[in-house]
């Protein structure tokens, strides 16, 4: 079964993120939404049309979602 770690980031052009990985390899991100108070989890390395991938307000339950859905050790 794949790893999935989570480890805080930031780039100058989008601010504080937390990046996932799989087994050590980018996975996606959860971007925060400070107006919305949700944090907005995407596949891939950027934002895409149609909306996140899994969302919610509760930082450590969206972490539950993506172990639930991509798998955890």
């Amino acid at each position: 079964m794949p790893r999935i770690t989570f480890r805080d980031d930031k780039t100058l052009g989008s601010g504080p993120f937390v990046r996932v990985l799989r087994d050590g390899i980018p996975l996606g991100r959860i971007l925060p939404v400070p107006a919305t108070g949700v944090y907005r989890y995407y596949e891939g390395d950027e934002e895409k049309l149609g909306g996140p991938d899994l969302q919610d307000k509760d930082l450590e339950r969206l972490k539950a979602a993506i172990l639930s859905k991509y798998g955890a050790v």
